[in-house]
């Protein structure tokens, strides 16, 4: 009876070394893929709002349904959030903090009071987005006066994209706050001489 007893139990010890590999090997699969899931997730911008409702919410609608923006301008040509908000940790981490401390303010429609986000020309013009002579030659004597480019400002670059552009809001006509050119449907038109708080 003790040889019948040696028999059987070798080839369990065999099986259940053979199977270590395998298991690590699922696990490590599994880990992969959760991971990569997650970073897919992350990259979309139904990210940001599941995680931070507010203010989230608003800028993930506005990217979707308003067509008033430039944000849903941008998601229509097929751009993602984190194409113009790269994803540094060190941003994040402030952020994510910002959003367990509640140390944010919001304005009356739930968007962050003050965002501090620029963008210059050569953010706007890097590769694969904006191309600047095509920018430059479409406004060209804008509103049908003659020499008159809001994109070739006499200011050079001194001001930047974001002085007129709002991905997230109304944008508004810089120059307009000296000159009193055309502006486009949908934009601020700036009282004369008075500066927009940025």
């Amino acid at each position: 009876m003790e040889d019948v007893g040696k028999e059987t139990s070798a080839p369990v010890a065999k099986r259940s070394k053979r199977k270590w590999p395998i298991v690590v090997g699922v696990v490590a699969v599994v880990l992969v893929a959760a991971g990569a899931g997650f970073w897919a997730w992350h990259e979309q911008p139904s990210f940001c709002n599941a995680i931070c409702h507010e203010p989230m919410d608003n800028y993930v609608d506005g990217y979707y349904h308003d067509a008033t923006l430039m944000a849903y301008a941008h998601q229509q040509e097929g751009a993602a959030c984190l194409d113009c908000h790269e994803a540094k940790i060190e941003e994040q981490v402030t952020e994510a903090t910002s959003w367990a401390s509640k140390s944010y303010q919001v304005d009356e429609a739930g968007s962050l009071a003050t965002t501090g986000v620029t963008a210059d020309k050569a953010f706007c013009a890097k590769s694969g987005c904006h191309d600047w002579d095509v920018v430059v030659a479409a406004t060209q004597d804008w509103g049908g006066d003659a020499g008159v480019n809001p994109h070739r400002s006499h200011q050079g670059e001194a001001i930047d994209c974001s002085n007129c552009h709002v991905a997230h809001g109304s944008s508004y006509m810089y120059c307009n706050t000296c000159h009193d050119y055309a502006v486009p449907d949908g934009w601020q038109q700036p009282n004369r001489g008075e500066r927009r708080a940025s």
